[in-house]
């Protein structure tokens, strides 16, 4: 039996790869010899670089950044396995989840460390760049 298991994240909960693998140990408790596909899913938000990332055989990458408060915060990236495209989530440096329900007013929030981590993805040698707009 052939199963492809292409999930998005459960929000705030469970990764797309963490739940395709959840499901993938669940099936094979059942269908032992299953030939089993995981490709993760993501929609421009949380979990889209991973997503990329995993398709492309790319790397994470880390950077601290100023938040979306003007606080530092540590943030990811991914790059493709040649390293000449940046895959980067928004909301990974000014999202909505770094916010409670009160800070959330763009006229006090930004979002300047999304052009940290652009500038960290050309230092880096990224010359295209995938930008994920979910979850800002």
């Amino acid at each position: 039996m052939r199963i492809l298991i292409a999930i998005d994240s459960f929000k705030g909960s469970i990764s797309s790869m963490h739940g395709s693998e959840a499901i993938s140990d669940g099936i094979r408790e059942v269908y032992l010899n299953a030939d089993i596909l995981t490709m993760p899913l993501a929609d421009g938000g949380e979990g889209t670089v991973e997503a990329l990332v995993c398709a492309t055989g790319g790397r994470i990458m880390e950077k601290e950044v100023v938040g979306p408060l003007g606080e530092k915060v540590k943030a990811s990236y991914g790059t493709s396995k040649d390293g000449n495209t940046a895959y980067i989530e928004v909301a990974a440096a000014c999202g909505l989840p770094l916010l409670s329900k009160d800070e959330m007013n763009p006229m006090i929030t930004t979002t300047y460390g999304v052009g940290e981590l652009i500038m960290d993805a050309m230092v880096n040698g990224c010359r295209e760049f995938i930008i994920g707009l979910g979850g800002s």
